[in-house]
Order: structure tokens, then sequence, then C-alpha cells
């Protein structure tokens, strides 16, 4: 099961990615491991099978982009029509589209499988994804709105949006408060509030899924790497 990039809106000004072409590459995030999942994860790529951590709250190592864009987590079986061989069944397959050159691919449990897909994938464009941003990736039917600050940062759902760090030279303080539309109440409810460090040496991502009933929102956090 493949799902398509999410609509990204940026709540300043976007800028152009300076960095030089290293090629095109993809990262992992994976929400909620279901029971029995092999970790690390076989990763299949251009006709080639590579092993992939798959760590808590973080996103896993960086991998390249084959030709045709399509990458797929898989689990080697033996194979009944070939005895003694195995094959492959696809866990999770996500396709990056070619105008995307670096993409988070965010894997969510199927609750209930059918068959040996265990993830749905959601593809990501990072392009304008800078040092000390947090991106907001809303994944639920509801629509979110997140505090930072003085910065109020819209998230509409099935959509997401970059808050952009000010300028700053070291760690900076910031409240942070989430909230959510209730469909039922027809009012914005808090999701939760704390505060947050604010590092230029480190972007963060913050996704929100459906829960288990009306009004129970989940929050992930995920630690990106600065390249």
């Amino acid at each position: 099961m493949v799902s398509g990039i999410l609509p990204l809106t940026a709540q300043s000004g976007s800028e152009g990615d300076s960095r030089p072409g290293t090629g095109r590459s993809a990262w992992f995030a994976c929400l909620a491991k279901p029971a029995g999942l092999e970790n690390p994860v076989k990763l299949l790529a251009g006709g080639k099978v590579s092993m992939l951590e798959l760590p808590e709250f973080m996103a896993s190592e960086g991998v390249k982009i084959p030709a045709d864009g399509v990458l797929r987590i898989v689990r080697e079986v033996p194979d009944p029509e070939n005895q003694g061989k195995l094959k492959h069944v696809i866990l999770a397959e996500a396709k990056i589209p070619e105008t995307v050159q670096e993409a988070l691919v965010i894997l969510s449990p199927i609750a209930k499988p059918e068959g040996a897909l265990l993830f749905q994938s959601k593809v990501q464009d990072l392009a304008n994804f800078k040092g000390g941003d947090r991106l907001f990736i809303n994944l639920s039917d509801s629509n979110i709105r997140v505090k930072l600050g003085k910065t109020l940062v819209a998230v509409e759902s099935r959509h997401a949006s970059i808050f952009k760090a000010p300028p700053m030279a070291k760690a900076t303080n910031m409240p942070v408060m989430y909230e959510f539309f209730h469909s039922e109440r027809k009012e914005w409810k808090i999701l939760g509030a704390s505060t947050v460090v604010v590092r230029p040496t480190r972007r963060e991502i913050c996704v929100f899924n459906n829960g288990s009933r009306i009004g129970n929102i989940e929050k992930h956090k995920i630690l990106f790497p600065v390249r």
C-alpha cells in the first residue's frame, strides 16, 4: 500500500536549498512496530537487499533512493514453488516522486493486516526542512494547531506544516501548546502543553494520527539529523 506525498505549507518564507547535491536520499520513521517485526529490517531498493535499523523516536539512517524511486521493506520466506529457495514478501512500500531529493517515509502499522503488508506508508518532501525547524505532519482526521512561542502553526488534516526557526546562535527555550478540533463538540481542545528547546543544530518532526476514539489524538516525536 503506497500513499501519496503530503502537501506542505511553510509558516514563513521558504529558502532555497544551497547544499551541494549528494544524490537523492530517504529516511524512515516508524510510529510503532508490530509484534514479531524483525529489527533491523530488510530494505529492497534497486534490486539489492540491505539491512536497516528502525530506531525509537528517531529517523533511520539515510538510504539512497534508486532510479525507479521504489523502496520496500521485505521479509524473506521459503518459496513454495522453488524448494530450498527464498522469496521476498512486502511489508511496506513507498514510491518517491522524481522531483523529491530528500524524503521522509512514515510507516504507520495497519490495525488489521490482510496478507503480508504490515504498514501504510506516507512520503514527506524535506526540501525546506532546515536546522532548527520543526515539521508537523498531521495524519489524523482532525485539524491541528500548534502555538510555538508567539507563532501559530495551522496543520490541516492530511497535510504538513513547517515552523521556520528564527535566526539563533544558541539553543532557545520556547513554550509550546498543541490543540485539535473536536469534530463532535465543534471546538478546539488542548492536546498538550510544555516547553521545548529549539536548537539550530537539530531538526524535529511531530506526527499526529488518530487514536482509538474521537478526541484521542496520538502524537509522536521524531528527531532528525542535520546534514
